[in-house]
């Protein structure tokens, strides 16, 4: 192809603005990413310590960033465990009553960290016993922490301390 000066100006400018949609489209959703479609695993057991796998299934459960300016809630249990299953069914309930707020949900099995996100959390938030759950304010803070099984009601006004 041969073009004069103008033409080759206008053609890179086009490829140079085709690029940058493109690359947006792929970057974009990675900041609105969220566990999001909180649900219990089939057979978990409210009973018994049985393994089922990690208590909670979620679309986007990989993702462990902290978002600056949005509120998480970050939830720590493990596979097999009794008082973890109990209280995924309450984080579950909560989820549903919260999704639609400024809150973000973050999963993290303590057993098996899903990737360096999850681990730097693990290591900055997690005591040791679970479950256990960390309220983090719109700045990254932790505002709220409790380890073991927790009333529903008492989450949910921690909760509503940092959502808008």
């Amino acid at each position: 192809m041969n073009f004069d000066s103008k033409e080759k100006h206008t053609f890179t400018l086009r490829k140079l603005l085709v690029s940058a949609l493109i690359v947006n489209a792929f970057l974009a959703p990675l900041s609105a990413l969220a566990a999001e479609n909180l649900t219990l695993r089939k057979g978990v057991s409210f009973t018994e310590d049985k393994d089922n796998g990690f208590p909670i299934l979620a679309d986007k459960m990989d993702d462990a960033t902290i978002e600056s300016g949005k509120p998480a809630l970050i939830f720590f249990g493990a596979s097999g465990d009794l008082n973890t299953n109990r209280q995924a069914k309450r984080l579950v309930s909560l989820y549903n009553k919260f999704k639609s707020k400024n809150l973000k949900f973050i999963l993290i099995d303590v057993d098996h960290a899903s990737n360096a996100n999850a681990t730097e959390l693990l290591k900055k938030h997690y005591k040791g016993y679970i479950p256990c759950q960390v309220l983090l304010d719109d700045g990254g803070n932790s505002v709220w922490s409790k380890s073991g099984e927790i009333q529903e009601g008492d989450v949910a006004k921690q909760i509503e301390t940092v959502v808008k």
